[in-house]
């Protein structure tokens, strides 16, 4: 009986090992793993390998456009900010006249701020946007693959805590 189970046991990881793997695409934590489709992990300059379905590959490329025009206003609007903020700081001048030292304000720097924040401002509605199409491309591209994956027959073998178990996709 221990034999028997056993070659069970090693048949059932054998077979869980070599399942096929459904095609869904997944987003990933990292730039490194960006898109993670089966077990191919792409970083998101290779979205055009990703993406199949014309209108997912429009999503994307929505995506890509509206992150790169709220990183540019990220970008400028922090500079503004800080240079503000060293202004601000840094405003008082000692003035040496007669050889007597007298401190002078200069101009603040906080319409520079406010410049500053009023750019990461709009820049925030452009990442949102950027979020949203991105993840519609993802849904669009998964609804186009779900077709095929209906097909695909595959076994999976979970072992964890004090359980083992099988489940069979077909």
């Amino acid at each position: 009986m221990k034999n028997f189970l056993s070659a069970l046991l090693v048949s059932l990881f054998f077979m869980s090992t070599s399942a096929q793997v459904s095609d869904s695409l997944k987003l990933g934590k990292t730039n490194r793993e960006f898109f993670i489709k089966g077990d191919q992990k792409y970083k998101f300059s290779e979205y055009k390998k990703v993406f199949t379905n014309p209108e997912a590959l429009a999503y994307m490329k929505k995506a890509n456009t509206n992150s790169t025009v709220s990183q540019v206003f990220a970008a400028v609007g922090g500079g503004f900010i800080g240079f503000g903020l060293a202004k601000e700081l840094l405003r008082n001048k000692t003035v040496y006249r007669n050889g007597i030292a007298y401190k002078e304000k200069q101009a603040g720097g906080w319409g520079l701020i406010g410049i500053g924040l009023g750019c990461v401002g709009v820049g925030i509605p452009f990442a949102i946007s950027a979020g949203k199409n991105l993840k519609k491309a993802v849904d669009t591209q998964n609804q186009g693959a779900g077709s095929d994956e209906s097909k695909v027959t595959s076994y999976r073998l979970d072992i964890r805590g004090n359980g083992i178990a099988l489940s069979y996709n077909f």
